[in-house]
């Protein structure tokens, strides 16, 4: 009895030990963090640090949203392209947020219609507060794809209403001031001339349909010229015509004449309108004519081309049409002899002569290198 008595004291004690053990250890655990708790914690800073990056950020400021009415239609001839839904799913897609609100001040009208062929068009207007217009743009599409033109309606309106896509405009480059030229060219341009240049030339013609024959021509020709535009007078004589009314009888005509031509130049073309005053002179070897002088009077418009020679000389060559507007017969005691038709023409070649080419020349030799003028 007492060895089992022994026996379980032991098995008591052990039990017991076994059981204080554990918290014995965790005493000294206990102990031994509260004695070497300097030694493992943490600096301050780096606490604060580890929690201001794992802490969630300050929300900031909402940015701001754009809100607008939406006006869509479809033309006639548009109706299977997509509705008003898809282009509001879109642009709340791209934008984030559904913009479209029945109250907005702002305003945003759309028409999608056909064009020719497989062409589909989008006009798009913008409105602000004040019901002006604040912004447009005009889509098109050539494969009669009308999806693809409401995605591109969509982010069109996107970047037209995101505040945040709006870029303020660069400032204005400063001017650039203009090089200077060459010393060459100062020296060889001549200040710039405010009158005209001064034009002489001498031309021949061959008539027809002014008197009874077709003859010659010569006139003397004296003109203004501005750069496109041109003032000329003009002396001109047309040769005598002879016409044999019998073995013994001729009458000779002939015409002298001052005309008056505003011309219009564009590069080496010219037109003209003419007006001529003169006197034709009719004569005759035996039959008694009635009124030898007769007044001319005549107008119609003439058009030619230049081909300049060189800086002093320029050829001409034209043609007018020759409207007569007096009435003028050879008539003798014995009656009418000829009557001119109402029109006829002339064609002529002229050589003009600019009495100052140099007003004209200073751009075309300023542009030559040095010593191409001396090779030329």
């Amino acid at each position: 009895m007492s060895t089992m008595s022994a026996a379980s004291a032991r098995d008591t004690g052990a039990d017991a030990a076994a059981q204080d053990r554990p918290s014995s250890a965790r005493r000294r655990s206990l102990a031994g963090l509260r004695a070497g708790g300097t030694g493992v914690r943490a600096p301050w800073w780096l606490v604060a640090a580890a929690a201001a990056l794992l802490s969630p950020w300050r929300a900031g400021a909402a940015p701001p949203r754009a809100a607008v009415q939406l006006e869509y239609r479809r033309a006639p001839g548009a109706e299977r392209c997509p509705g008003e839904g898809l282009l509001r799913e879109e642009m709340a897609r791209q934008l984030g947020y559904d913009p479209v609100e029945p109250e907005a001040a702002a305003q945003a009208k759309a028409l999608v219609f056909r064009g020719p062929g497989r062409e589909i068009h989008a006009t798009m207007d913008l409105y602000d507060a004040d019901g002006s217009i604040a912004w447009s743009r005009h889509l098109v599409v050539y494969h009669d794809d009308c999806k693809e033109l409401v995605m591109n309606m969509a982010l069109s309106l996107r970047i037209a209403l995101d505040p945040s896509l709006h870029v303020p405009p660069a400032p204005p480059p400063p001017p650039l001031s203009p090089a200077p030229p060459p010393p060459d060219a100062l020296a060889a341009a001549p200040a710039q001339r405010a009158w005209p240049d001064v034009r002489v030339g001498l031309a021949g013609s061959a008539v027809f349909g002014t008197l009874q024959e077709t003859t010659a021509g010569t006139a003397l020709h004296v003109a203004l010229r501005y750069p496109s535009f041109t003032l000329g007078v003009e002396g001109h004589v047309q040769l005598p015509v002879t016409i044999q009314l019998d073995e013994a009888t001729s009458i000779s005509t002939w015409l002298a004449a001052a005309n008056l031509m505003p011309c219009s130049q564009r590069r080496h073309l010219f037109a003209c309108a003419v007006a001529s005053i003169g006197v034709v002179t009719t004569s005759s070897t035996d039959a008694r004519i009635i009124d030898t002088s007769s007044l001319w009077l005549a107008t119609g418009p003439r058009a030619g081309i230049e081909i300049p020679i060189s800086d002093r000389l320029a050829i001409q060559f034209y043609g007018d049409i020759v409207l007569r507007l007096s009435e003028f017969r050879v008539e003798s005691q014995e009656g009418v002899l000829w009557t001119p038709p109402a029109y006829g023409g002339l064609v002529g070649l002229r050589l003009d002569v600019n009495l100052d080419p140099r007003s004209e020349a200073p751009a075309r030799r300023a542009a030559l290198p040095r010593g191409a003028e001396a090779a030329h």
